[in-house]
């Protein structure tokens, strides 16, 4: 029997075994409580219940061990619960994250709300800033949680990584460009072209350097930020302005001025929860990575 069950036998005992009085309690039918102790008995072979004339009399001496064990397992399992509550109460202190500016907005803006409403007992310090500086801070411990993109650069020994989210890098650009018609953009195609970056802080800077250097592109970078904002209001102030940013960042900023144009061969944007690897987490350490992952499973 599971726990379903076994609260189904014990109700039966408990109530005289009248099946119409323990079916009542239980919100089931006679019938399909009658079905279940039938189907239990003949699966195992045994017999749990006295019966005369038809009708459930008692236990037998199988059914009173029986009996017995299952009053101990739902006592154990409800404890377990009552346990379980009581642990998440017990959560309290304080967290410090680290996320990239643009990831809190685009992947976190409701996640990260929820979480902070739903624990009023912990207070959340989070840090914005570039993923290639979070790096260190994760290294040095300033944060608990570091919010980085994958590949993050760091030993598989040092950190263990969860990803959250994948998608891919875009160009951006007003529709006046002359890139704005073009289904796909090529990586010769920015060649030249007048960019808006994010900083050297941000590890998409490294990722894109990276890349322009392998397909032996010159992109003239007129601007370099840590605002993600900035550079897409700069596309549409100046139309020669191009930027690339992650593809969902449309989806935040919807608006009919600025192109979102993917990429042949685009450069992958995987968003990972990172902490340093330990023997022991503390309580809200486990708690908050637990409940981040969860939130991010279910959306």
């Amino acid at each position: 029997m599971d726990i379903k069950q076994l609260r189904y036998f014990m109700t039966i005992v408990e109530n005289d075994y009248n099946l119409s009085r323990a079916a009542e309690l239980l919100y089931i039918s006679q019938p399909t409580l009658s079905m279940m102790i039938n189907d239990f008995e003949k699966r195992e072979g045994v017999k749990l219940f006295k019966r005369e004339r038809g009708r459930i009399v008692g236990l037998t001496y199988l059914g009173e061990n029986y009996y017995d064990d299952a009053s101990e397992v739902i006592k154990k399992y409800n404890e377990m619960f009552s346990h379980l509550h009581e642990q998440l109460k017990g959560v309290k202190g304080t967290i410090n994250i680290g996320i990239p500016p643009l990831v809190l907005s685009v992947v976190f803006s409701t996640v990260m709300p929820k979480l902070i409403l739903e624990n009023p007992d912990i207070k959340f310090n989070i840090k914005e800033t570039g993923a290639f500086d979070l790096k260190n801070d994760l290294l040095l411990g300033n944060v608990d949680i570091a919010v980085l993109l994958s590949p993050t650069g760091l030993a598989d020994n040092l950190i263990e990584t969860i990803e959250i989210q994948k998608s891919e890098l875009a160009v951006f650009v007003s529709p006046q460009h002359k890139l704005a018609k073009k289904k796909k953009i090529k990586w010769q195609d920015l060649d030249n072209e007048k960019l808006a970056l994010f900083d050297s802080t941000f590890m998409i800077h490294h990722l894109l350097n990276e890349t322009f250097e392998r397909h032996q592109v010159h992109p003239n970078i007129i601007l370099t930020s840590g605002s993600w904002d900035f550079m897409l209001n700069s596309t549409k102030i100046n139309h020669d302005i191009v930027t690339i940013l992650p593809k969902p960042t449309i989806d935040l900023y919807q608006v009919t001025d600025v192109v979102c144009i993917p990429m042949e061969r685009p450069v992958s944007w995987k968003v990972v929860l990172t902490r340093l690897r330990k023997e022991n987490y503390s309580k809200i350490e486990s708690y908050i990575v637990d409940s981040l992952t969860q939130s991010f499973i279910e959306n």
